[in-house]
């Protein structure tokens, strides 16, 4: 059985971008950007950073 490591959830509100990550221990993150491919590689290295290792 595979743990679950976040959950992410990607939203807009005008030209801006927003992505709240929700972490198991109950912890949220939320990013920002106006570049969609760039709030997705904050998600991505945000979650590299906490789980590689």
């Amino acid at each position: 059985m595979s743990d679950k490591l976040a959950e992410v959830e990607i939203s807009k509100d005008g030209e801006i971008y927003f992505a709240k990550i929700l972490l198991p221990s109950g912890e949220v993150i939320t990013l920002e950007n106006e570049d969609f491919e760039e709030v997705l590689e904050q998600v991505a290295n945000d979650l590299q950073e906490r789980y590689s290792n």
